[in-house]
């Protein structure tokens, strides 16, 4: 079984010969120690050398600018990009700046707004990259391209204490950045549907470390409607959804379990994501990836800390297949290296069937 036959049929909730490995590759001294190269941005060449050295069994490679596309700098650390918002870089951001400034700050603001065209050449080039390398190996592994909900659409366009305020004064607003959000993620999800990517990320944090950003009934007025629509576009073109939501996300597992998404990431346990209630309730419905505490035991943790955690994460949740080890958010510049090999080690030590 090689590590792309291994990732989907997990996602399928299928047997397979070990527990797959994935994460997100968001630190930059791990592609330096271990493949001698420091990217100054995320690209699919160095990303897929690093998924080959770990020996990873998927890779996230996001969709793209389009070609000959360069930021409007503002400053030496911030930038435009061609969403209309304004990003600070610093030392601890890589590869996804945060948002300091948003285009639409009111209705007229909406109404005047023209969002970028996502079909636009070159947005698929790293994409092909990722699959043209992947072709050629081995041991090909599941290349999953990533869109954005419309939720976090929503929070670059607008800011999260705008989405609070219309979420009383002027839902509409925000239903109408809802479409704007699907209807780019729905043209970005066919173009990566043809070039061949086995799944799709997409990427819409729903909590916080200790609540829903918004209260159920919002959600599903407001942007369960836009998900729906998503969900069923990408799913229609034979691709696994695959839902990355950080934070406590309790109050909306039923609303994505009854969307048929396929997976969902990545379980914060510092936001109290209980990883044995939530394959007791859902195990049969959605395969789980990830669990593995990134703000606690990876940062601060010994090795033998972190096979223990893995250790407990495998038994717990691997149970009737349905189970892909990571972390519960990304491998970032806080983890030290060790700990980074021991979490994979551990998985592949602990994790066969």
């Amino acid at each position: 079984m090689n590590s792309k036959e291994r990732f989907i049929k997990a996602v399928h909730r299928q047997p397979v010969d070990r527990v797959p490995l994935f994460d997100f590759l968001f630190q930059q001294p791990l592609y330096t120690e271990l493949i001698g190269t420091t990217p100054e941005s995320f690209n699919a060449i160095d990303a897929m050398k690093l998924t080959e050295v770990l020996n990873l069994d998927g890779v996230w490679i996001p969709y793209g600018a389009f070609a000959g596309w360069t930021p409007t700098k503002l400053t030496d650390t911030r930038y435009i990009d061609e969403w209309g918002t304004t990003f600070e870089q610093c030392s601890a951001s890589w590869p996804i700046d945060p948002p300091v400034d948003y285009p639409i700050k009111s209705k007229e603001d909406l109404l005047a707004y023209i969002p970028p065209d996502a079909n636009l050449e070159g947005r698929l080039a790293e994409i092909n990259t990722a699959i043209q390398i992947n072709s050629k190996s081995s041991n090909p592994v599941a290349v999953c391209g990533g869109v954005a909900g419309p939720l976090t659409t929503a929070w670059m366009l607008a800011g999260y204490e705008n989405i609070c305020m219309w979420l009383y004064d002027d839902p509409e607003i925000l239903v109408e950045i809802a479409d704007i959000a699907v209807d780019y993620s729905i043209d970005a999800a066919s173009q990566m549907s043809i070039a061949g990517v086995d799944a799709l990320f997409l990427s819409e944090d729903l909590g916080s470390s200790t609540g829903g950003l918004m209260s159920p009934k919002h959600f599903k007025e407001i942007f369960k409607p836009a998900l729906a629509k998503l969900i069923s576009h990408i799913k229609n073109k034979g691709l696994l959804v695959l839902v990355h939501s950080c934070g406590r996300i309790y109050d909306f597992l039923d609303d994505l379990v009854e969307l048929k998404i396929d997976a969902i990431h990545p379980l914060q346990r510092t936001a109290g994501m209980d990883l044995s209630d939530v394959k007791t309730k859902y195990g049969d419905k959605l395969c789980i990836i990830g669990n593995i505490d990134s703000s606690r035991t990876l940062p601060y943790g010994s090795p033998e800390d972190v096979e223990n955690e893995v250790k407990e994460a495998i038994e717990t949740a691997s149970k009737n297949w349905g189970y892909i080890l990571a972390s519960d958010h990304s491998l970032h510049d806080g983890i030290p290296i060790v700990n980074i090999k021991a979490m994979f080690d551990a998985g592949r030590k602990y994790g066969k069937y």
